[in-house]
């Protein structure tokens, strides 16, 4: 006989939970499950999680809310609960007792497969979506490695969306305010004014080119009503108890009689050693204070730092953690960003206060003269702002924060900390996307030492489609990823580009053996049906790409590369057929596959390369932009395609 017994002394912590093991195959051999006891302490809510067995909860003690993908169950001692496989789901404890359970869990390869079937990637693709880039810092223009960031990740997503006919807005601006623009200017004021609004007109410009689609485009303001409302929100921050007025030590040029910060400073990280400015490493992404840089030096004339004492207001980030801990445990968050955070979130000391007003004559005046609103500060509750007036004109949406791994302090705690302070928390992303950098021939692209492609001048050379479809083939994800200058000279060549022209351009010789209209179907062969099989699932493998949570372009091309030559294949294996006299009604149906498969490209393709995506749909006789099927219909038989005659590019 083997027994196990509840033992609080024998639990261990997992899935931030108590847990203790029960009963399993090592025990019983043969036994088809297994089996812990657990025990969630009060006031404490478990891990959210999935996984692909079923588990069932034997409720011992206590009393707690269950949680499955949304729906909600009050569960109390002697309740039994079924979990579904891919399910996530959490306990959520909010009494004063702990809540003791027996879970039992088994793998059923039919239930699992099922659970999978039923939780479609498409159905978790959001109806109404508020997909927001940080805004650009106007100090010059865009060269690739900033294209290649958000900015085209995020048009690709809002893209894809639309064409499902979700509605999908995109919000970007330019961040006129950062350090980086008046050091650029020499200083703050008209010159810093001037600067920002010549290089705004610029970027617009350089994301229009790009087949970026802006909905809102965010400015930084000094006057006017957005500034009103900047700083009333800024009001409502200094009222938070966790905020306060402090004299403390600061970095400071004594030649340039200048407070350092940010762009006016720079040293090493003290956290990694790479190369830093000050308050971010870019490099590791952790915050510093830039008197704590090592061999801190002054930009403007190169010397020594120096401290002083300043009075600015200041933020305790810490007394928000556990808030702060919730809230991130609940969005969606890449595992680049999640190592950082945790690391923020565990370290020794918990998260430093952070500096909300800034001396020097650049950005938002707030309160007495020479104080300036941190420019992050001014950037968050302008976000804030932003997706404010977004709600109320359009009304609520799902919110993802496309964003460089470089900004992620700023934008998963600061801001989070700061819309909890002014009450505004449900404006917060639900889901971010993070980013890497992408390097030139090896190396950080650098405009002060020249060393960038710029997107102006790779886009007039080749092209919105080319520049796109490199970009996202080469997309920093997870990794830093690197572009050479040889490649950037040969953006057409690109194989997508090249082998749709080759499939897409061999309409011709069908248009001129079978005539130009499109046939309906025939007699179908198993050849047939499993390449309309592979047309319906090719496109749920990239609606799956494209969840948040998942989001990756460079699968999402390769997969399309995929596509082109799966679809080169059934013309080159059909081909023979088509000529077989006897064979005429399985040719109507092979003849109809090849046209339905160009509309599916263009539906797949036109978040990547909207402009061939655009021309191939209108070719074969729809109207608006390409719309994606779940399931797709054919084309109406009798719809006329004229020759494309190279229309589709060239090889």
């Amino acid at each position: 006989m083997i027994t196990r017994t509840f033992d609080r002394e024998s639990m261990t912590w997992s899935y931030e939970m108590h847990l203790q093991p029960m009963l399993s195959a090592t025990d019983i051999p043969g036994l088809p499950f297994g089996s812990v006891f657990g025990s969630v302490p009060a006031h404490t809510v478990s891990k959210r999680h999935a996984h692909q067995d079923d588990e069932v909860f034997i409720v011992l003690k206590g009393e707690a809310v269950v949680v499955l993908d949304g729906e909600e169950l009050r569960t109390k001692a002697g309740d039994v609960v079924h979990l579904t496989p891919f399910g996530f789901h959490e306990i959520r404890n909010d009494t004063d007792e702990p809540y003791d359970i027996v879970s039992i869990f088994w793998e059923s390869v039919p239930s699992a497969t099922n659970a999978l079937k039923a939780n479609e990637a498409r159905a978790k693709l959001p109806e109404n979506a508020l997909v927001c880039c940080p805004p650009v810092t106007p100090n010059g223009g865009l060269h690739l490695g900033h294209l290649s960031g958000p900015y085209v990740r995020a048009d690709m997503y809002v893209r894809a969306l639309r064409s499902m006919g979700r509605r999908a807005r995109y919000l970007t601006g330019t961040d006129d305010h950062q350090s980086h623009v008046a050091f650029k200017a020499g200083g703050g004021g008209a010159e810093a004014t001037a600067l920002a609004a010549s290089w705004r007109e610029r970027i617009e410009d350089t994301l229009t080119r790009a087949a970026i689609d802006v909905d809102r485009f965010t400015v930084s303001a000094v006057e006017g009503e957005q500034a009103a409302r900047i700083r009333s929100l800024f009001d409502r921050v200094l009222e938070s108890p966790s905020v306060t007025w402090e004299k403390k030590e600061s970095a400071y040029c004594q030649s340039c009689d200048q407070s350092l910060y940010q762009a006016f400073v720079e040293g090493a990280c003290f956290t990694c050693g790479a190369d830093s400015n000050g308050e971010i490493c870019e490099a590791c992404g952790r915050p510093n204070e830039a008197r704590e840089l090592v061999d801190a030096r002054c930009r403007t004339c190169g010397g020594a730092v120096t401290v002083h004492e300043e009075t600015s207001a200041w933020i305790d980030l810490g007394s928000h953690i556990d808030r702060l801990r919730a809230y991130l445990n609940d969005a969606d968050t890449p595992p680049d960003l999640r190592t950082l955070l945790d690391g923020l979130l565990d370290a020794p000391g918990g998260l430093a206060p952070y500096r909300l007003t800034r001396t020097g004559d650049w950005g938002l005046p707030v309160g007495e003269e020479g104080r300036r609103l941190d420019a992050w500060v001014d950037l968050a509750l302008t976000y804030l702002d932003a997706v404010r007036s977004e709600t109320e004109e359009h009304g609520p949406a799902d919110v993802a924060l496309f964003l460089g791994y470089d900004n992620s302090y700023y934008y998963a705690i600061l801001l989070p900390v700061l819309a909890f302070v002014v009450d505004l928390a449900d404006l917060l992303p639900s889901s971010f996307v993070t980013n890497q950098f992408l390097h030139l021939d090896g190396d950080k692209f650098s405009t002060s030492r020249g060393h960038a492609v710029w997107a102006d001048d790779a886009l007039e050379g080749s092209g919105s489609d080319q520049v796109r479809l490199a970009l996202l083939r080469r997309a920093p994800e997870g990794r830093v990823t690197s572009i050479s200058t040889d490649e950037t000279a040969d953006l057409d060549g690109d194989p997508l580009l090249q082998d749709a022209a080759v499939w897409l351009n061999g309409f011709g010789e069908l248009i001129e053996e079978f005539g130009p209209e499109v046939p309906g179907t025939g007699a179908w062969t198993d050849t047939h049906r499993e390449f309309y099989r592979y047309l319906g699932s090719v496109t749920e493998q990239l609606d799956g790409l494209l969840i948040p949570a998942s989001f990756s372009s460079r699968g999402y091309v390769v997969l399309l590369d995929s596509f082109v030559t799966r679809a080169r294949e059934f013309r080159f294996t059909e081909e023979a057929q088509r000529r077989v006299p006897t064979q005429q009604e399985e040719a109507r149906t092979s003849l109809a596959l090849e046209y339905l498969a160009a509309k599916v490209f263009a539906g797949l393709a036109w978040p990547v390369v909207p402009a061939l995506a655009e021309d191939v749909w209108w070719w074969l006789g729809n109207t608006g932009r390409p719309e994606r099927e779940q399931s797709w219909p054919f084309l109406p038989p009798g719809t006329s395609c004229a020759d494309p005659a190279g229309r589709f590019g060239t090889t």
